[in-house]
């Protein structure tokens, strides 16, 4: 196998897998504790790697990850961003999500074009 140097937009994309999906409000940090939190770190971590490894099947995880990343976002910021009519809007929450589902949406545009994909095949 000849090896080829990783672009710098694969390297972004193996970062941003890692972080995109932990990006929330403080007080969910809290709720899921450092055990949940360092396996996700694990899991996405791994599939970063595997991106630099050049599998195929961790391109196609990304897509999967990243879209139900932005989906669950996108219906959970529409459902608590104001909890009730009279509730202030939780800031913290819109900025987080919005920043996540932008990294996110970055992330599925980068994957998914044709210059990754042949860089996947090796």
């Amino acid at each position: 196998m000849v090896r080829t140097k990783l672009p710098v937009s694969l390297w972004l994309i193996a970062i941003g897998q890692f972080i995109a999906p932990l990006i929330f409000p403080p007080s969910f940090y809290k709720a899921i504790g450092v055990p949940g939190w360092i396996a996700a770190a694990a899991v996405f971590s791994a599939l970063g790697v595997n991106l630099l490894l050049r599998r195929e099947w961790a391109r196609v995880a990304t897509v999967f990850v990243q879209g139900l990343s932005f989906i669950v976002r996108l219906l959970t910021l529409l459902s608590n961003a104001v909890p009730a009519p009279e509730a202030p809007t939780n800031v913290v929450l819109v900025i987080t999500f919005l920043v996540s589902m932008a990294l996110s949406a970055i992330i599925l545009f980068r994957v998914d074009r044709p210059d990754v994909q042949l860089l996947m095949q090796h």
